[in-house]
């Protein structure tokens, strides 16, 4: 039967549905599906320059067109690059090589080398320099971190992940992100945060390299012991440097804080005449 001028065969997206990311302007993928497939073909170019949780771009690379999104903060950008991946990476053929989503899409706007990281950390719009610490966080955490958005004083907590300590047994892992040249004084700072929020580990994301104060100081912190895995070092350094070189965090998290989206598949364009 064809499409009619009133589309009432689709559904708002509900709290049980599948595709649901708790965004709060999220459409239905049916949705954006017919709309794509009435008004381009494979191979045009949708954009989407307000593209949220990533419905739009999702539903354009299914229907094999290219496309542009658009979004101002680094959390909308993480949610679909995590939601892509989720979608789109798979097996092709056996033993064919590995088709990865993230080698077909460019990225711009997101600091790729310590020159796009400083001219982020020296913006002088404030909610533009916070965009470093959630790229630092959800970067580092491979989108399993929150962000704390509290404003004021955030007691040096930027992002919280969650580890298993035990099977009954969950704990933080707090993340603090400093942009400018620290020491010792705020590792220590950060150790006593974990110590206060019985935090599993501590976590510095740092701009610029260690100290040795600073070293042994997170040596001094002792390890954390979980009962499946190895053990981790309780308080611990990373460089920007170091993610932008790839270095993501080790410690076994809990779940991924960007939900889950519904297992895609590269399929062809549905008829409207379905």
């Amino acid at each position: 039967m064809p499409a009619q001028g009133i589309w009432d065969d689709i559904y708002a997206i509900n709290s049980q549905a599948s595709e649901r990311l708790g965004y709060p302007t999220q459409k239905p993928e049916a949705l954006l599906e017919r709309i794509i497939s009435a008004s381009s073909n494979e191979g045009d170019t949708v954009l989407d320059a307000f593209c949220g949780c990533g419905t739009t771009i999702a539903v354009a690379q299914r229907l094999k067109r290219r496309w542009i999104g658009i979004d101002i903060t680094y959390q909308s950008i993480s949610l679909i690059l995590k939601r892509l991946r989720k979608m789109f990476d798979e097996e092709l053929g056996g033993s064919e090589k590995h088709f990865n989503i993230m080698d077909a899409i460019e990225l711009h706007g997101v600091p790729q080398d310590m020159e796009s990281v400083d001219a982020l950390i020296h913006k002088k719009d404030d909610r533009v320099r916070k965009e470093f610490e959630k790229w630092a966080v959800l970067t580092y955490s491979d989108n399993r971190a929150i962000i704390n958005e509290k404003k004021g004083a955030d007691k040096g907590i930027d992002g919280i992940a969650y580890t298993r300590k035990s099977k009954d047994d969950i704990l933080p892992v707090i993340i603090s992100v400093k942009s400018g040249p620290i020491g010792r004084k705020e590792m220590g700072e950060l150790r006593g945060t974990i110590e206060r929020e019985g935090a599993a580990c501590g976590i510095m994301i740092t701009r610029y390299d260690p100290t040795g104060p600073m070293k042994l100081e997170a040596k001094e912190a002792g390890p954390f012991k979980p009962e499946y895995h190895t053990s981790f070092d309780r308080l611990q350094i990373v460089t920007v440097q170091e993610i932008l070189n790839g270095a993501r965090i080790s410690l076994p998290l809990m779940e991924e804080v960007t939900k889950k989206a519904q297992k895609g598949k590269k399929d062809d364009q549905p008829s409207l005449l379905e």
